[in-house]
């Protein structure tokens, strides 16, 4: 069987190869898709989305050209490669227009990592209940929220991140690391990076022992890097996520996918979220009644981490937050067992191979 698979950034990527090799240990599958590196060996990719993976509308419009070519060149892929079963995850602007053009031509569509309607863009709730055959949301609120519009092909598992980190959370002691997070896209830490760097040299007048780690995106070449780094030679450059995660006393993360991860590693952060003026006027106006942005917040239906957002978002604030857990020890550990105790409520390993016997099991 013939099956596209259409991810939108790292995290999602992530998941797919998880769920390719879920598919493989059940059956005869070819998969075509759209991702970056990390599935090249396990797919034929059809184009890459860091093209046309972009934050904010005002930063989508140089490349809506390229967009529209990678859409028309997937629709072809459709048509001509005899694609049986669509894989979207995420990625809505993209993949809402595969799921009406795929169901069309009578496809098997699955959403798996749903377009987030429950904060914006409530219309997409009938799109989905018409343009797919199964609904695979990956946080847990989600399928109270589907539930409560009657849709009856919503299957809820868990969330993936549990098969990606379920063997590397361990217990390790807190070394007087600060870890920086301002993105894995060149816009998101073009807008995050300058703060949380102005406000890592702010800590570092304050506390001489800590190490200032920026953990880089390893599909960024190191010379995009130097722009930034030649102005703060203290700060150290570094991959592998995850290990630095565990080690490190505190974060300063961009909102997104990472946050969650870093809150199973148990590491306090302060979460910065920082966009063009247009595009945050935009979200504020599409965006209601939702109370937080970060991932360990919505969860936990609290306030555990401090979100800091837009001018909120500036070197002085972001210090703030590292002092007052530094200060408080007792804030501090309160802070690390409600980030690790989001564990219990994400669903238990193995996620994904649930997920892919489900899909295996309508098809």
């Amino acid at each position: 069987m013939n099956v596209l698979i259409v991810t939108g950034e790292k995290s999602a990527e992530n998941y797919a190869s998880l769920l390719i090799d879920e598919f493989n240990r059940l059956g005869d599958f070819s998969f075509f898709t759209i991702s970056s590196t990390l599935l090249e060996n396990k797919s034929k990719k059809i184009a890459d989305y860091r093209e046309i993976s972009i934050i904010g509308a005002r930063e989508a419009l140089p490349i809506l050209k390229k967009a529209l070519t990678i859409l028309k060149e997937t629709k072809k892929i459709i048509r001509e490669q005899n694609i049986e079963l669509v894989v979207l995850m995420d990625f809505p602007d993209f993949n809402m227009k595969i799921a009406r053009f795929s169901k069309k031509l009578g496809k098997r569509v699955v959403y798996y990592i749903t377009p987030q309607v429950w904060a914006w863009r409530k219309y997409r709730i009938s799109q989905l209940e018409k343009y797919t055959d199964m609904i695979i949301p990956i946080l847990p609120f989600e399928r109270f929220f589907f539930k409560l519009h009657r849709l009856d092909k919503v299957f809820y598992f868990g969330h993936p991140i549990i098969d990606i980190l379920h063997s590397k959370i361990g217990v390790h002691k807190k070394e007087n690391i600060i870890i920086l997070m301002p993105g894995s896209r060149k816009s998101e830490i073009d807008f995050n990076a300058k703060v949380m760097f102005d406000a890592a040299k702010l800590i570092k007048e304050n506390v001489k022992d800590f190490r200032f780690v920026w953990v880089y995106p390893e599909h960024l070449t190191e010379e995009f890097s130097q722009i930034y780094l030649e102005k703060y030679p203290f700060i150290e450059l570094k991959h592998n996520p995850h290990e630095w995660m565990d080690n490190a006393f505190f974060g300063i993360v961009k909102s997104g996918t990472t946050t969650l991860e870093a809150a199973l590693f148990g590491l306090p952060m302060v979460v910065v979220y920082r966009m063009s003026p247009t595009s945050f006027r935009l979200g504020k106006i599409l965006i209601k009644n939702i109370k937080h942005i970060s991932l360990p917040n919505l969860i936990a239906g609290e306030e555990i981490v401090k979100e800091l957002i837009q001018k909120a978002a500036n070197p002085e604030n972001i210090a703030k937050e590292f002092f007052k857990v530094y200060q408080d020890e007792h804030r501090y550990s309160e802070m690390r067992e409600k980030l690790k105790g989001l564990k219990n409520i994400l669903g238990e390993y193995p996620i994904t191979k649930k997920i892919a016997e489900k899909i295996v099991s309508v098809l």
